[in-house]
C-alpha cells in the first residue's frame, strides 16, 4: 500500500479516537470510513480484533474493504460493522463524498426524539453552525439499524444532498470531502444540538437572529465564500483536526499504533 493509503488509514484511526473523547461515539458504537481514492474499497473501522472501543482505536481496527463489507483484508478476527451499507451505499451514490462518520451523539438523540428545532438563534459566535442551521438539518424518521441497501436508499432520499443528516431515535451520518472535515462537521453539529437542548430545557424564550444578520451569512446552494488570510493558510477544517489531535496527546489517549 502506498504511503497516502496508509496515511488514510491512520487519519480514520485518529478520527475514530477524537470522536470517542469528545463523547459522539461511546464504547463499540459508531464508526468511520474513508474512500480510497480511484477504487471501489475503503477504509472502515470494524470490530474485533483487540478490541477497546472507538477511542481507543489502533490501525489493526481499520480495514479496507470494499462497499459491500467483504474483501480479503478482512481477516478472520474483524467483522465489518452491521451499517456498513452506510458507508458504502453513499460512496456509490455520491461521487464527491470522501469520508463518512457515523456517530451517537447524545444531544443528537434527543434534539431527534424531541422533534426539536434547530432555529438561528446566533451569528458570529460560529458562523459555520449556523450555515449548516439556515441549509435545513435533514430527518431520516426510522429509528432502525441501517443494515441493507434498502435501508441505507431511504436514508439517502432523506439526506438528500445534505452533507449532515439526524437520524431519529438513533444517531447521525455526517459526510466530507476529507476525514478531516467530516470530524470537525460531525463535532460542529454535536455543539449545535447542545445548544438547541439547552436553551429550549432552559424555558427562557430565545429569538432568531435578525434578518439583515441572517442575510449576512445565508449562502445558494453550492456557493462558497472566498476564503482569505488565515482562513486561506491550510483551512478552518485543517486548524480545528489539528487542535483535537493535540488534544488526544494532552489527555493521555494519544495516536494509533500498530499492535
Amino acid at each position: 500500500m502506498g504511503a497516502a493509503t496508509d496515511e488514510l488509514q491512520m487519519k480514520v484511526a485518529i478520527s475514530c479516537r477524537i470522536l470517542g473523547m469528545l463523547g459522539l461515539v461511546s464504547g463499540t458504537t459508531g464508526h468511520v470510513s474513508a474512500r480510497i481514492p480511484g477504487t471501489d474499497e475503503m477504509w472502515i473501522r470494524c470490530r474485533g480484533g483487540d478490541e477497546y472501543g472507538l477511542m481507543f482505536t489502533d490501525l489493526h481496527n481499520v480495514r479496507q474493504l470494499d462497499f459491500d463489507g467483504k474483501g480479503p483484508r478482512l481477516g478472520s478476527e474483524h467483522a465489518a460493522p452491521n451499517e456498513t451499507p452506510i458507508h458504502g451505499e453513499l460512496y456509490r451514490a455520491r461521487p464527491e463524498v470522501q469520508a463518512v462518520i457515523h456517530a451517537h451523539p447524545y444531544y443528537a438523540l434527543l434534539c431527534g426524539v424531541t422533534g426539536l428545532e434547530f432555529r438561528p438563534l446566533f451569528g458570529a459566535y460560529d458562523p459555520s453552525a449556523l450555515d449548516m442551521i439556515l441549509k435545513g438539518i435533514p430527518m431520516f424518521p426510522r429509528a432502525v439499524t441501517v443494515t441493507n441497501k434498502q435501508l441505507a436508499d431511504q436514508m439517502l432520499a432523506s439526506m438528500g444532498e445534505r452533507d449532515v443528516l439526524l437520524m431519529q431515535g438513533h444517531g447521525i451520518t455526517v459526510a466530507g470531502p476529507t476525514v478531516e472535515a467530516a470530524t470537525t462537521l460531525a463535532i460542529r453539529f454535536d455543539k449545535v444540538a447542545r445548544i438547541m437542548w439547552e436553551v429550549a430545557r432552559s424555558g427562557l424564550k430565545a429569538s432568531d437572529i435578525s434578518a439583515e444578520d441572517i442575510a449576512r451569512y445565508r449562502r445558494t446552494p453550492g456557493e462558497e465564500r472566498p476564503r482569505t488570510g488565515w482562513q486561506a493558510l491550510e483551512g478552518v477544517e485543517t486548524w480545528g483536526w489539528k487542535h483535537y489531535v493535540r488534544l488526544l496527546e494532552v489527555n493521555n489517549i494519544g495516536l494509533p499504533h500498530h499492535s
